[in-house]
């Protein structure tokens, strides 16, 4: 049995604009978690691989990352929403 397209890791081709939102998404995430007294996986295992230069993500680390940008963009700088819209972009063309 061959394995799903979407249970293949997707590589993501981030400009550093564009890596840079991912990085202070999770960055949020992860203190957000810490502010609800929750574990802030799998945030800081994603901060760390994105930190090294791994854009290549699961499906449910899409899903979380969707999450975070969209979270992360109701109080971030004006200047990033076009980033973040990229960032978002990426992921949807990627899942098609």
């Amino acid at each position: 049995m061959t394995t799903s397209a979407q249970d293949r890791p997707t590589a993501l081709d981030l400009s550093r604009e564009e890596t840079w939102i991912v990085h202070a998404a999770l960055l949020d995430a992860i203190e957000r978690a810490v502010d609800a007294d929750e574990e802030p996986t799998p945030a800081p295992g994603l901060l760390a691989r994105v930190e090294a230069g791994d854009e290549d993500f699961d499906s449910a680390e899409l899903d979380y990352l969707v999450d975070a940008l969209r979270t992360y963009r109701t109080q971030a700088p004006a200047r990033d929403d076009h980033h973040i819209s990229r960032v978002l972009e990426h992921i949807e063309a990627a899942r098609a």
